[in-house]
Protein backbone atom coordinates (compact mmCIF):
# COMPACT_ATOMS: atom_id res chain seq x y z
CA UNK A 1 0.00 0.00 0.00
CA UNK A 2 2.84 2.45 0.52
CA UNK A 3 3.77 1.96 -3.05
CA UNK A 4 0.67 3.63 -4.23
CA UNK A 5 1.56 7.40 -2.50
CA UNK A 6 5.39 6.92 -3.93
CA UNK A 7 3.33 6.49 -7.48
CA UNK A 8 1.36 9.33 -7.38
CA UNK A 9 4.17 11.91 -6.09
CA UNK A 10 6.18 10.87 -8.81
CA UNK A 11 3.82 11.17 -11.60
CA UNK A 12 2.59 14.28 -10.37
CA UNK A 13 6.08 16.26 -10.22
CA UNK A 14 6.68 14.65 -13.44
CA UNK A 15 3.47 16.21 -14.84
CA UNK A 16 3.94 19.21 -13.36
CA UNK A 17 7.96 19.71 -13.81
CA UNK A 18 6.63 19.34 -17.67
CA UNK A 19 4.04 21.49 -17.67
CA UNK A 20 6.06 23.99 -16.68
CA UNK A 21 9.25 23.79 -18.35
CA UNK A 22 6.40 23.42 -21.89
CA UNK A 23 5.34 26.52 -20.94
CA UNK A 24 8.30 28.42 -19.90
CA UNK A 25 9.95 27.23 -23.51
CA UNK A 26 6.79 28.20 -25.47
CA UNK A 27 6.69 31.70 -23.78
CA UNK A 28 9.95 32.42 -24.48
CA UNK A 29 9.52 31.56 -28.47
CA UNK A 30 6.14 33.69 -28.43
CA UNK A 31 8.17 36.41 -27.03
CA UNK A 32 10.63 35.88 -29.79
CA UNK A 33 8.22 35.75 -32.50
CA UNK A 34 6.25 38.88 -31.31
CA UNK A 35 9.35 41.22 -30.59
CA UNK A 36 10.46 40.49 -34.79
CA UNK A 37 6.81 41.52 -35.86
CA UNK A 38 6.65 44.96 -33.26
CA UNK A 39 10.10 45.13 -33.76
CA UNK A 40 9.06 48.30 -36.67
CA UNK A 41 6.86 50.09 -34.30
CA UNK A 42 8.98 50.06 -31.01
CA UNK A 43 12.28 51.55 -33.03
CA UNK A 44 9.10 54.25 -34.74
CA UNK A 45 7.74 55.01 -31.46
CA UNK A 46 11.20 54.40 -29.11
CA UNK A 47 9.35 53.18 -26.08
CA UNK A 48 12.34 52.36 -23.17
CA UNK A 49 13.49 48.64 -22.81
CA UNK A 50 12.36 49.32 -19.09
CA UNK A 51 8.68 49.94 -20.85
CA UNK A 52 8.62 47.39 -23.25
CA UNK A 53 9.63 45.03 -20.71
CA UNK A 54 7.63 45.59 -17.62
CA UNK A 55 4.29 47.38 -19.85
CA UNK A 56 4.03 44.92 -22.47
CA UNK A 57 5.80 41.77 -22.00
CA UNK A 58 5.44 40.76 -18.18
CA UNK A 59 1.85 40.87 -19.35
CA UNK A 60 1.97 39.55 -22.91
CA UNK A 61 2.98 36.21 -20.97
CA UNK A 62 0.11 35.74 -18.85
CA UNK A 63 -1.80 35.90 -22.07
CA UNK A 64 -0.07 33.37 -24.52
CA UNK A 65 0.24 31.03 -21.92
CA UNK A 66 -4.24 30.95 -21.31
CA UNK A 67 -4.67 31.13 -24.92
CA UNK A 68 -2.33 27.74 -25.62
CA UNK A 69 -2.78 26.07 -22.31
CA UNK A 70 -4.77 22.93 -23.12
CA UNK A 71 -2.44 22.13 -25.77
CA UNK A 72 1.05 23.10 -23.08
CA UNK A 73 -1.28 20.64 -20.76
CA UNK A 74 -1.69 17.53 -24.04
CA UNK A 75 1.77 17.95 -25.48
CA UNK A 76 3.23 17.48 -21.75
CA UNK A 77 1.20 14.93 -20.67
CA UNK A 78 2.20 13.25 -23.79
CA UNK A 79 5.47 13.64 -23.56
CA UNK A 80 6.68 12.45 -20.07
CA UNK A 81 3.76 9.65 -20.25
CA UNK A 82 5.56 8.54 -23.04
CA UNK A 83 8.93 7.96 -22.20
CA UNK A 84 7.59 6.17 -19.23
CA UNK A 85 6.31 4.45 -21.83
CA UNK A 86 9.18 3.57 -23.13
CA UNK A 87 11.01 2.77 -20.48
CA UNK A 88 8.25 0.36 -19.45
CA UNK A 89 7.63 1.91 -16.07
CA UNK A 90 3.80 2.26 -17.17
CA UNK A 91 4.13 -1.56 -17.69
CA UNK A 92 5.71 -1.87 -14.05
CA UNK A 93 3.00 0.30 -12.72
CA UNK A 94 -0.02 -1.43 -14.31
CA UNK A 95 1.71 -5.34 -13.31
CA UNK A 96 2.10 -4.47 -10.12
CA UNK A 97 -1.93 -4.79 -9.38
CA UNK A 98 -2.71 -1.22 -9.72
CA UNK A 99 -5.84 -1.09 -12.11
CA UNK A 100 -6.72 1.47 -14.99
CA UNK A 101 -8.83 3.96 -13.17
CA UNK A 102 -5.90 4.19 -10.24
CA UNK A 103 -3.25 4.66 -12.04
CA UNK A 104 -5.29 8.03 -13.92
CA UNK A 105 -6.06 9.24 -10.01
CA UNK A 106 -2.02 11.32 -10.02
CA UNK A 107 -3.28 12.37 -13.64
CA UNK A 108 -6.12 14.48 -12.25
CA UNK A 109 -4.80 14.99 -9.28
CA UNK A 110 -2.30 17.48 -11.09
CA UNK A 111 -5.23 18.48 -13.40
CA UNK A 112 -7.34 19.72 -10.48
CA UNK A 113 -4.85 21.72 -9.33
CA UNK A 114 -3.69 23.25 -12.56
CA UNK A 115 -7.54 23.25 -13.38
CA UNK A 116 -7.95 25.53 -10.43
CA UNK A 117 -5.42 27.95 -11.30
CA UNK A 118 -5.99 28.51 -14.49
CA UNK A 119 -9.79 29.24 -13.42
CA UNK A 120 -8.34 32.09 -11.12
CA UNK A 121 -6.27 33.07 -13.95
CA UNK A 122 -8.65 33.09 -16.93
CA UNK A 123 -11.13 35.06 -14.10
CA UNK A 124 -8.77 37.40 -12.82
CA UNK A 125 -5.16 37.66 -13.84
CA UNK A 126 -5.23 37.45 -17.32
CA UNK A 127 -7.98 40.23 -18.00
CA UNK A 128 -5.56 42.54 -15.11
CA UNK A 129 -2.68 41.43 -18.00
CA UNK A 130 -5.34 42.21 -21.14
CA UNK A 131 -5.64 45.46 -19.28
CA UNK A 132 -2.05 46.33 -19.66
CA UNK A 133 -1.33 45.05 -22.89
CA UNK A 134 -3.78 46.88 -24.42
CA UNK A 135 -2.54 50.27 -23.35
CA UNK A 136 0.47 49.88 -24.39
CA UNK A 137 -0.57 48.48 -27.58
CA UNK A 138 -2.90 51.86 -27.94
CA UNK A 139 0.51 53.78 -27.31
CA UNK A 140 3.02 52.19 -29.47
CA UNK A 141 1.65 49.55 -31.46
CA UNK A 142 -1.79 50.64 -33.17
CA UNK A 143 -1.87 53.19 -35.65
CA UNK A 144 -5.37 54.02 -35.34
CA UNK A 145 -7.69 54.03 -32.08
CA UNK A 146 -11.11 53.64 -32.80
CA UNK A 147 -12.66 56.95 -32.42
CA UNK A 148 -15.87 57.13 -33.95
CA UNK A 149 -19.04 54.52 -34.15
CA UNK A 150 -21.73 54.53 -36.75
CA UNK A 151 -25.30 53.41 -37.22
CA UNK A 152 -25.78 53.08 -33.51
CA UNK A 153 -29.04 51.76 -32.15
CA UNK A 154 -29.66 50.77 -28.90
CA UNK A 155 -31.95 51.06 -25.73
CA UNK A 156 -30.36 53.37 -23.11
CA UNK A 157 -33.29 52.91 -20.65
CA UNK A 158 -36.18 50.74 -20.05
CA UNK A 159 -38.79 52.01 -22.94
CA UNK A 160 -36.66 53.96 -24.21
CA UNK A 161 -34.59 53.93 -27.85
CA UNK A 162 -32.29 55.78 -29.54
CA UNK A 163 -30.63 55.96 -33.30
CA UNK A 164 -27.73 57.74 -34.08
CA UNK A 165 -26.29 58.03 -37.18
CA UNK A 166 -23.03 58.52 -36.20
CA UNK A 167 -21.04 59.46 -32.41
CA UNK A 168 -17.02 61.23 -32.58
CA UNK A 169 -15.68 59.65 -29.41
CA UNK A 170 -12.80 62.63 -29.49
CA UNK A 171 -15.03 65.25 -29.00
CA UNK A 172 -18.05 63.48 -27.53
CA UNK A 173 -20.40 64.52 -30.72
CA UNK A 174 -23.44 62.61 -32.20
CA UNK A 175 -24.97 63.31 -35.15
CA UNK A 176 -28.50 62.83 -36.42
CA UNK A 177 -30.20 61.23 -33.27
CA UNK A 178 -33.83 60.27 -33.22
CA UNK A 179 -35.10 58.80 -29.97
CA UNK A 180 -38.47 57.80 -29.11
CA UNK A 181 -40.39 56.67 -25.41
CA UNK A 182 -42.76 53.77 -25.10
CA UNK A 183 -44.96 53.00 -22.65
CA UNK A 184 -47.01 49.81 -22.47
CA UNK A 185 -46.32 49.41 -26.11
CA UNK A 186 -47.44 52.74 -26.98
CA UNK A 187 -45.24 55.66 -28.09
CA UNK A 188 -45.37 58.70 -25.87
CA UNK A 189 -42.68 60.95 -27.17
CA UNK A 190 -40.35 61.31 -29.92
CA UNK A 191 -37.32 63.37 -30.06
CA UNK A 192 -34.88 64.49 -33.40
CA UNK A 193 -31.74 66.59 -32.94
CA UNK A 194 -29.07 67.41 -35.60
CA UNK A 195 -26.54 67.08 -32.83
CA UNK A 196 -25.90 65.31 -29.46
CA UNK A 197 -23.22 67.05 -27.51
CA UNK A 198 -21.39 66.03 -24.14
CA UNK A 199 -21.16 68.48 -21.41
CA UNK A 200 -18.16 66.72 -19.11
CA UNK A 201 -18.48 69.72 -16.78
CA UNK A 202 -21.83 69.09 -15.85
CA UNK A 203 -21.46 65.91 -16.77
CA UNK A 204 -24.99 65.71 -19.36
CA UNK A 205 -26.19 65.66 -22.39
CA UNK A 206 -27.35 69.07 -24.39
CA UNK A 207 -29.51 68.47 -28.03
CA UNK A 208 -28.53 70.65 -30.36
CA UNK A 209 -31.56 72.20 -33.11
CA UNK A 210 -34.20 69.18 -31.91
CA UNK A 211 -37.75 69.19 -32.38
CA UNK A 212 -39.78 66.94 -29.38
CA UNK A 213 -42.72 65.49 -30.19
CA UNK A 214 -45.46 64.56 -27.32
CA UNK A 215 -48.22 61.96 -27.62
CA UNK A 216 -50.97 62.38 -24.90
CA UNK A 217 -53.63 60.29 -26.67
CA UNK A 218 -54.85 61.73 -29.80
CA UNK A 219 -53.23 65.28 -28.59
CA UNK A 220 -49.57 66.01 -30.03
CA UNK A 221 -47.86 68.80 -28.83
CA UNK A 222 -44.30 69.85 -31.12
CA UNK A 223 -41.53 71.66 -29.17
CA UNK A 224 -38.82 72.81 -30.76
CA UNK A 225 -35.77 74.98 -30.14
CA UNK A 226 -31.81 75.51 -30.41
CA UNK A 227 -30.19 73.80 -27.67
CA UNK A 228 -31.55 71.31 -24.54
CA UNK A 229 -30.15 70.11 -22.04
CA UNK A 230 -31.25 66.79 -21.07
CA UNK A 231 -30.28 63.82 -19.04
CA UNK A 232 -29.40 60.33 -20.52
CA UNK A 233 -29.04 56.74 -19.39
CA UNK A 234 -25.69 56.06 -21.01
CA UNK A 235 -21.89 57.45 -21.25
CA UNK A 236 -19.85 58.68 -24.61
CA UNK A 237 -17.99 55.62 -23.79
CA UNK A 238 -20.35 53.50 -24.41
CA UNK A 239 -20.99 53.89 -28.53
CA UNK A 240 -17.37 52.86 -29.19
CA UNK A 241 -17.81 49.18 -29.12
CA UNK A 242 -14.71 47.97 -28.60
CA UNK A 243 -15.21 44.28 -28.25
CA UNK A 244 -11.43 43.14 -28.45
CA UNK A 245 -11.22 44.77 -25.01
CA UNK A 246 -13.43 42.56 -23.34
CA UNK A 247 -11.19 40.13 -22.54
CA UNK A 248 -9.01 42.74 -20.32
CA UNK A 249 -13.19 42.35 -17.68
CA UNK A 250 -13.01 40.21 -14.69
CA UNK A 251 -16.09 37.98 -14.66
CA UNK A 252 -17.71 40.40 -12.35
CA UNK A 253 -17.10 43.28 -14.62
CA UNK A 254 -17.98 41.64 -17.95
CA UNK A 255 -21.40 39.99 -16.46
CA UNK A 256 -22.34 44.01 -15.50
CA UNK A 257 -21.47 44.86 -19.40
CA UNK A 258 -23.19 42.12 -20.43
CA UNK A 259 -26.53 43.28 -18.50
CA UNK A 260 -25.69 46.57 -20.03
CA UNK A 261 -25.69 45.44 -22.93
CA UNK A 262 -28.95 43.11 -23.34
CA UNK A 263 -30.43 46.47 -22.13
CA UNK A 264 -29.21 48.08 -24.87
CA UNK A 265 -30.26 45.63 -27.42
CA UNK A 266 -26.68 45.39 -28.10
CA UNK A 267 -26.16 42.42 -31.16
CA UNK A 268 -22.87 41.44 -29.96
CA UNK A 269 -24.21 39.96 -27.17
CA UNK A 270 -23.60 36.54 -28.10
CA UNK A 271 -19.30 37.07 -28.33
CA UNK A 272 -19.85 38.49 -24.95
CA UNK A 273 -21.29 35.19 -23.86
CA UNK A 274 -18.53 33.19 -25.59
CA UNK A 275 -15.70 35.26 -24.00
CA UNK A 276 -17.47 34.62 -20.53
CA UNK A 277 -18.02 30.78 -21.42
CA UNK A 278 -14.84 30.32 -22.40
CA UNK A 279 -13.17 30.79 -18.79
CA UNK A 280 -14.31 28.04 -17.60
CA UNK A 281 -14.76 25.65 -20.45
CA UNK A 282 -10.96 26.25 -20.64
CA UNK A 283 -9.44 25.10 -17.41
CA UNK A 284 -12.19 22.13 -17.57
CA UNK A 285 -10.47 21.03 -21.07
CA UNK A 286 -7.38 20.13 -19.04
CA UNK A 287 -9.19 16.77 -17.27
CA UNK A 288 -10.01 15.95 -20.99
CA UNK A 289 -6.69 16.13 -22.90
CA UNK A 290 -5.26 14.40 -20.07
CA UNK A 291 -7.23 11.56 -20.49
CA UNK A 292 -6.82 11.33 -23.90
CA UNK A 293 -3.26 12.10 -24.19
CA UNK A 294 -2.75 8.81 -21.26
CA UNK A 295 -4.74 6.77 -24.07
CA UNK A 296 -2.29 7.73 -26.85
CA UNK A 297 0.45 7.41 -25.23
CA UNK A 298 0.45 4.89 -22.58
CA UNK A 299 1.32 2.06 -24.64
CA UNK A 300 4.97 1.36 -26.07
CA UNK A 301 5.74 2.22 -29.55
CA UNK A 302 8.00 1.21 -31.84
CA UNK A 303 8.64 4.75 -33.34
CA UNK A 304 9.31 5.85 -29.25
CA UNK A 305 7.94 9.41 -28.00
CA UNK A 306 8.66 10.68 -31.14
CA UNK A 307 5.84 8.68 -32.97
CA UNK A 308 3.29 9.81 -30.20
CA UNK A 309 4.31 13.16 -30.13
CA UNK A 310 3.17 13.33 -34.17
CA UNK A 311 0.03 11.80 -33.25
CA UNK A 312 -0.18 14.61 -30.28
CA UNK A 313 0.84 17.66 -33.12
CA UNK A 314 -2.11 16.44 -35.23
CA UNK A 315 -4.71 16.03 -32.42
CA UNK A 316 -3.44 19.91 -30.75
CA UNK A 317 -3.94 20.90 -34.54
CA UNK A 318 -7.31 19.27 -34.70
CA UNK A 319 -8.35 20.41 -31.33
CA UNK A 320 -7.41 24.00 -31.99
CA UNK A 321 -9.47 23.86 -35.43
CA UNK A 322 -12.28 22.88 -34.29
CA UNK A 323 -12.57 24.70 -31.20
CA UNK A 324 -12.29 28.06 -33.44
CA UNK A 325 -14.92 26.77 -35.76
CA UNK A 326 -17.24 26.66 -32.86
CA UNK A 327 -16.65 29.58 -31.30
CA UNK A 328 -17.13 31.75 -34.68
CA UNK A 329 -20.69 29.57 -34.79
CA UNK A 330 -21.14 31.23 -31.36
CA UNK A 331 -20.41 34.70 -32.34
CA UNK A 332 -21.99 34.73 -35.47
CA UNK A 333 -25.76 33.60 -33.66
CA UNK A 334 -25.36 30.14 -35.68
CA UNK A 335 -25.77 28.46 -32.27
CA UNK A 336 -26.34 29.25 -28.76
CA UNK A 337 -22.58 30.33 -27.45
CA UNK A 338 -22.63 28.25 -24.35
CA UNK A 339 -23.32 25.33 -26.37
CA UNK A 340 -20.89 26.47 -29.07
CA UNK A 341 -18.32 26.82 -26.10
CA UNK A 342 -18.71 23.31 -24.66
CA UNK A 343 -19.63 21.07 -27.95
CA UNK A 344 -15.45 21.03 -28.30
CA UNK A 345 -14.88 19.50 -25.02
CA UNK A 346 -17.71 17.09 -25.31
CA UNK A 347 -16.32 16.21 -28.72
CA UNK A 348 -13.06 15.38 -27.21
CA UNK A 349 -13.96 14.14 -24.26
CA UNK A 350 -16.07 11.09 -25.96
CA UNK A 351 -12.84 10.13 -28.04
CA UNK A 352 -11.02 10.51 -24.78
CA UNK A 353 -13.06 7.98 -22.85
CA UNK A 354 -13.26 5.69 -26.34
CA UNK A 355 -9.05 5.55 -26.91
CA UNK A 356 -9.28 4.87 -23.04
CA UNK A 357 -11.23 1.76 -23.29
CA UNK A 358 -9.62 0.92 -26.17
CA UNK A 359 -5.77 1.22 -25.61
CA UNK A 360 -4.16 -2.27 -23.78
CA UNK A 361 -4.78 -2.58 -20.18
Amino acid sequence: MRLLPIIDSYIIKKFLKTFFFTVCIFALISIFIDVSEKIDDFIKRKPTLFVIIFDYYIWFIPYIISLLCPVFVFLSVLFFNSKMAQNTEIIAILNSGINYRRFLRPYFIACTFLFLLFLFCTTYLVPLSDTHRYAFEDKYIREKVQKQSDNINCQIDKGTVMHMESFNYIDSIGFNLSMEHYEHDRITQRIFANRLLWNKKLNKWSLENFQQRIFNGDKETVIKGALKDTVLNIKPDEFIVKTQYVSAMTNPELNEYIRKEREKGSPLLNKFYVELYKRTAMPFSFFVVTLLAVAISSQKSRGGTGAHLGIGIFVTFAYMLITQIFNTLGFTNVMPPAFAVWTPNVIFLIGAIYVAYKSPK
